[in-house]
């Protein structure tokens, strides 16, 4: 810390003297506090707590209910303590520990802070303890993260960390997957996109290997594992490059295995992007089925699609012809006109 004294002598101007002192117990910050609400987890026995910050932030977290300790209740009034290593959170609110509103109060532990300093993380101030106070963050788990990302940990990059859930659990499970010494923010862009250990082992158990930057592409572009053994169970032996453009082009897995209930089987894949590209759906072609149209040829529909020939057209075209005509005799009476509006 340092101590600025005013000094002067006889006919000089003030001066400053700057003594340099450290003082070991010198407080993180004011203690914090905002609102929070607490909701029980419909899937387990957690909790899902959101608490408000500064009055602008919101952080929301997935807790075990044994984490809230001295908890008292009278009539409707709660209050209940989460002590963590970089600090304790308070609450005071009304409800129970399945669903409650309320304030707390955060007091950072400035020990903790001290700890990280001689760690090497410098200005850990309040805020940055109540992240690390949430993602219940100790000093052998920044030991640990140092050890596994390739660049140097700041306080500030370890906040983001922590906020885009991409903390030690997440960082060494990568790290066993084969994605070893990232730098922080790789880490960080593939949680974001997210790329988990779970996704890359099983995309190289389907023999799909990829890098940190294909695996991010194949989730941004929908391409899951239940996608590809669809697609392999279709019979194509298709790669990434196959695989991003059909879901690009809209070939669902669903959509795919509808198509081939209605006979439509063993087409090559440039096929079905094709006929989605031009508009031709299941529901066009039971549509046109439904019309007296079936086993039609992907060209057939592509073209009937083309010309703008509907179900509803065809059905107006019989009505008035008597008959049911091929589909060249349709396009060839749509590319005319349409000649039903011409009916007296």
């Amino acid at each position: 810390m340092l101590v600025a004294v005013q000094t002067a002598s006889k006919g000089q101007p003030m001066k400053f003297l700057v003594l340099a002192a450290v003082i070991a117990t010198a407080p993180v910050a004011a203690q914090l506090d905002g609102s929070f609400t607490l909701r029980s987890n419909d899937r387990d026995d957690r909790v899902n707590l959101n608490l408000e910050y500064d009055g602008n932030s919101n952080y929301g977290r997935t807790l075990e209910r044994s984490a809230l300790s001295d908890v008292s209740r009278t009539g409707d009034r709660i209050t209940f303590t989460m002590r963590r290593d970089p600090g304790t959170f308070r609450f005071e609110g009304r409800g129970s520990l399945d669903r409650a509103t309320g304030w707390y109060e955060f007091q950072p532990n400035a020990s903790f802070r001290q700890e990280m300093e001689r760690l090497g993380l410098r200005d850990v101030d309040g805020k940055a303890l109540f992240v690390f106070a949430l993602d219940d963050l100790t000093v052998a788990q920044v030991k640990q993260l140092k050890t596994l990302v390739s660049n140097e940990l700041d306080t500030s990059e370890l906040v983001r960390l922590l906020n885009h859930g991409a903390g030690v659990r997440y960082i060494q499970e990568m790290s066993d997957a084969g994605f070893k010494k990232l730098t922080s923010g790789e880490y960080r862009r593939a949680r974001d996109h997210g790329v988990s250990a779970d996704f890359a082992r099983e995309m190289a158990d389907l023999g799909m290997a990829l890098s940190l930057d294909e695996l991010t592409r194949t989730r941004d572009h929908g391409v899951t594992t239940e996608y590809v053994r669809a697609m392999r169970a279709a019979g194509f032996k298709v790669d990434l490059q196959e695989l991003v453009r059909a879901r690009d082009h809209g070939i669902s897995v669903d959509g795919l295995r509808r198509m081939r209930e209605l006979g439509y089987r063993d087409l090559p894949l440039e096929e079905y992007i094709r006929m989605r590209d031009h508009g031709v759906t299941v529901d066009y072609i039971q549509a046109m089925n439904a019309e007296g149209y079936k086993n039609l040829s992907p060209g057939e529909l592509v073209r009937l699609r083309d010309h703008g020939v509907s179900a509803s057209y065809v059905r107006r075209i019989k009505e008035m012809l008597k008959e049911t005509p091929s589909v060249e005799q349709i396009i060839r009476l749509r590319s005319g006109g349409d000649i039903t509006s011409r009916r007296p």
